[in-house]
């Protein structure tokens, strides 16, 4: 008796746990749940057991992974305009930073780094630098995200595996 009441508390604090994740890591925590079935899968299917670490490492590949594909398609369907704006108010934050003159004791101090470095402007002014940095940008948030997501769908799976399995995953043989 007392077996199954745990079952069904796991089970509920799964879903709940899972769901409400859902909410706070931009849906990443959902895709968890698959990247620990498939990576039970292909343990099964090599026959070699599937660790708690490998399980949780594939909780958050599939959570970056999801994270990644769906932040390039809201990427793609963004329109040009909003690109264009992201780069003025990027331009203008540039062109504000360079009104302020350097102290005096840095210029005393430090002669070189009180003069303007031609080529550094350029790039950081170019659209290429604006794409990469954005790109990097968006990058880190993914992985971030996909490690958040990703752990905290891994224990909401492990909840769930133990609610419907018990203890162990069934093996097949």
């Amino acid at each position: 008796m007392r077996n199954i009441v745990l079952r069904v508390l796991s089970g509920v604090g799964g879903v709940v746990i899972l769901l409400t994740s859902a909410l706070l890591t931009l849906g990443a925590s959902l895709a968890a749940p698959i990247g620990v079935f498939v990576a039970h899968r292909r343990a099964r299917r090599s026959a070699r057991p599937l660790t708690r670490t490998a399980s949780w490492i594939s909780a958050m590949i599939a959570s970056t992974t999801l994270l990644v594909v769906g932040l390039f398609v809201v990427a793609v369907f963004i329109p040009p305009d909003a690109w264009r704006e992201m780069q003025k108010g990027m331009a203008e934050a540039q062109a504000a930073q360079d009104t302020v003159p350097a102290p005096e004791w840095v210029k005393k101090t430090f002669p070189r780094t009180a003069q303007s470095d031609s080529l550094s402007k350029q790039v950081a002014e170019s659209p290429g630098f604006f794409l990469l940095a954005f790109a990097v940008g968006v990058l880190f948030t993914c992985l971030f995200f996909g490690a958040v997501g990703g752990t905290v769908g891994w224990v909401a799976s492990e909840f769930l595996r133990y609610a419907f399995w018990g203890s162990t995953p069934p093996v097949s043989s």
